[in-house]
């Protein structure tokens, strides 16, 4: 199973080369890594130049590779075409969805969602976790009551108080939302595999949103991304601080180990880079076999 994640951050060609991932930087020696290693590729740089033989491998490797903007941020993904044997065929299905089909679905990721952050105030010895997970409880179909709402706002206020998620200056948010945007690629990614068409989502309508099944499908990985984040922010308080809320490049590596972290799900422990795959999987299965309970989502549960 492939486990690296590279990222680009300076000037350099990167192209393929006997199998293998050349990394050619203007300034200094090439490197060479086994292309079935990589998982991930990150460009954070704008002076890269790409061969289309690399493009292509990555394409039928299923590797995620992301472009950056100019503040360095994730603002695209390449996604492979019409992997899927049945594209055809599971386009159709999609767009069949029935309105029961995917409130039922949307209610089950909702659930997940907020055990989920309950799973992370429990992680980090929270005691409002039982309060968080009892409003899981109370979720109806497509959650017509909005207990997702709610729970979000009691769980960042447990979670990270004082907070204000609307604060884009503050370092929580600007790491929340670049690991959200990693894992939400990550997703985007599993679903095209799968044939599935990432514009058509479950709840979210948005006709100038070209991954609406995907911000579908991120819900309950969100949990994990701020677990992650907590724990960065707790041990980098002081130098965090120091820099004046500034997110620099070490505390984006941290974040890349995000594919890497482990999750459970089927009850079977796994990687949450996988688990985005088994998810798409999983989605693909229940729109067949139409029973949205066949959908597998991934759990933050922890031991007691």
């Amino acid at each position: 199973m492939s486990y690296r994640v590279v990222v680009i951050s300076s000037a350099s060609k990167i192209s393929l080369h006997r199998k293998n991932f050349l990394y050619s930087p203007l300034e200094g020696e090439s490197i060479s890594v086994p292309i079935e290693d990589i998982s991930v590729i990150v460009l954070e740089t704008h002076q890269v130049s790409i061969t289309n033989a690399l493009f292509s491998k990555i394409a039928e490797l299923n590797i995620v590779l992301f472009s950056c903007d100019e503040k360095h941020t994730p603002n695209g993904i390449f996604l492979p075409f019409h992997q899927h044997s049945r594209y055809s065929l599971m386009a159709h299905l999609q767009i069949g969805w029935t309105k029961p089909f995917k409130k039922n679905i949307w209610q089950k990721i909702i659930v997940q969602k907020i055990q989920n952050q309950a799973y992370c105030l429990k992680y980090i010895k929270n005691k409002n976790y039982k309060k968080i997970y009892n409003l899981s409880l109370h979720v109806k179909s497509g959650d017509s009551t909005n207990v997702e709402s709610s729970s979000a706002k009691l769980y960042f206020e447990y979670l990270f108080a004082p907070f204000n998620r609307r604060d884009e200056e503050d370092w929580r948010n600007k790491a929340l939302n670049y690991g959200y945007s990693l894992i939400r690629g990550a997703i985007a990614r599993s679903l095209v595999s799968y044939g599935l068409i990432p514009s058509f989502g479950i709840h979210h309508k948005n006709q100038l949103n070209a991954f609406s099944l995907a911000d579908d499908i991120i819900e309950p990985f969100r949990a994990f991304i701020d677990v992650v984040v907590y724990e960065m922010y707790e041990e980098c308080l002081e130098d965090i601080c120091k820099r004046k809320q500034r997110f620099i490049k070490e505390d984006k590596n941290r974040l890349y180990e995000l594919f890497s972290v482990k999750a459970n799900i089927d009850n079977h422990e796994t990687t949450l880079l996988n688990c985005c795959d088994i998810v798409a999987s999983s989605l693909a299965n229940a729109i067949k076999s139409k029973e949205y309970e066949d959908i597998l989502l991934p759990s933050l549960e922890v031991n007691e």
